[in-house]
Order: structure tokens, then C-alpha cells, then sequence
């Protein structure tokens, strides 16, 4: 007896649990929604993401190259009139001059002896002179 008294009700719900995994849920609009009441934030900025840093196409140096200091003094005082020398040894290019008179012009070199070379015959381009066409 105790067992059917268990079973009738079990039985009995049984189509309405059927029943109602069979129809397709619905979703209830927006407007008919309970309003939620939270408690708003300050706004809050994103955080910006950092850019990946770029990935050097050339290894540096693990040993700076070492540089004959009297040679370069010597190139330096050679080429001093219209060239400025620097030696940066942690650089890819460690040896750069810059043109004295057009400050934008520079040449690097990883070797002494190719600067050298490059400041002996190299000749910068002209400019034009404002005063000459006056004379004309």
C-alpha cells in the first residue's frame, strides 16, 4: 500500500514533467523583465594594452666591438672640418659621422676603415645660395 501511495503521485506529474521539457522555452522581452537595481560604478576607463614591442631584425652585439681609440682620433681630426665623429659601441652601427654644415646628412659604419673611405669620397650635394642670384 505504502508503495502505491508513492507511486499514484509520481505517476500523476509525470506528463507534466514530460509536458514541459517537450515545449520550446521562451525568452521573456526585455520590458517585462524585473528591473534589476545595481548599484552603478564610477565608469571606469579600459586599461590600454600595451603594443608588443617589434622584433629586431638584427641581433644586437653580445661584445661591443672595440675600437682603436689613436685611429680614430686620426680619422676624426682628418675629416674634422666638414664631418662630426661618434663612436657609440653598443649600436648596430657604432661609428657615425654628421655633416657639419647639412645637419640631416649622417653615415654610419660598423668599420673604421670603410668611414674613412666613405668621408674621402664622398662629396655632399650643392646648395643653392640665395645671395649669388642677386648679382646676376
Amino acid at each position: 500500500m505504502r508503495l502505491v501511495r508513492t507511486l499514484v503521485p509520481l505517476l500523476a506529474a509525470l506528463p507534466l514533467l514530460l509536458a514541459r521539457t517537450a515545449l520550446p522555452r521562451t525568452r521573456r522581452r526585455v520590458a517585462d523583465r524585473p528591473a534589476l537595481r545595481r548599484a552603478r560604478r564610477p565608469q571606469e576607463r579600459p586599461v590600454p594594452r600595451r603594443a608588443p614591442r617589434p622584433r629586431p631584425y638584427v641581433p644586437r652585439h653580445a661584445v661591443p666591438p672595440t675600437a682603436d681609440e689613436a685611429e680614430f682620433h686620426r680619422v676624426a681630426r682628418r675629416h674634422a672640418p666638414l664631418w662630426q665623429l661618434s663612436y657609440e659601441p653598443h649600436d648596430l652601427v657604432p661609428y657615425l659621422a654628421r655633416h657639419r654644415v647639412l645637419g640631416d646628412l649622417l653615415i654610419g659604419c660598423t668599420d673604421l676603415d670603410a668611414l674613412d673611405f666613405t668621408l674621402t669620397e664622398f662629396t655632399p650635394p650643392g646648395y643653392a645660395r640665395a645671395y649669388l642670384g642677386r648679382h646676376r
